[in-house]
């Protein structure tokens, strides 16, 4: 009776997606931060959060970057809320522009990654751009200004992305895979 109150196929989505969230948040944290690129450690998650939000829905999308930005925040310890009000909201709107406004495919899922990473980038050094503290300032005075945050930024935007392509495979194989009753 209980049973039949529980969608069982929307339950082994979202304990696949958990899984998937592990594999990625472990390769972030433990395969891809011991590649840097010009001192630059990819991000994945982001991507992952997207491609759900893309392929199922605003709902999944919102959740999945609640749970992942929740864990993302305990990895990186000096931004309190940041990841889990970023990524929820990336999570919502990804799904809502790819119900109604975007082809559920390669190129809208790269462009929807790359917006999302930026905007991460830019959370991630507000801090030292628009906040007045004396860290801040120490930190713009001996690195020359603004500029050299902006180019962080980029390349870590340009590296995510080239990791969050094998990210787009196996979470387009669970949105259009059949779970079952």
């Amino acid at each position: 009776m209980l049973l039949d109150l529980i969608d069982l196929s929307k339950l082994r989505r979202a304990i696949v997606y958990g899984l998937l969230l592990a594999g990625i948040l472990l390769v972030q944290n433990h395969i891809a931060a011991r590649i840097p690129v010009l001192g630059v450690r990819p991000l994945l998650i982001p991507a992952m959060v997207v491609a759900v939000g893309l392929f199922e829905d605003g709902m999944w999308g919102g959740m999945l970057g609640l749970a992942a930005g929740y864990f993302s925040d305990m990895a990186y310890a000096d931004h309190l809320v940041l990841f889990t009000v970023l990524l929820s909201a990336a999570g919502f709107f990804a799904g809502a522009l790819g119900k109604y406004m975007l082809h559920k495919g390669f190129v809208s899922y790269l462009f929807l990654a790359a917006l999302t990473l930026s905007v991460v980038a830019l959370g991630q050094m507000s801090r030292f751009l628009f906040l007045l503290g004396e860290d801040a300032r120490a930190f713009r005075h001996l690195t020359g200004g603004t500029w050299p945050l902006w180019r962080t930024a980029l390349i870590q935007t340009v590296y995510s992305l080239v990791w969050a392509v094998p990210i787009y495979f196996p979470c387009k194989a669970i949105a259009t895979r059949p779970m079952g009753r």
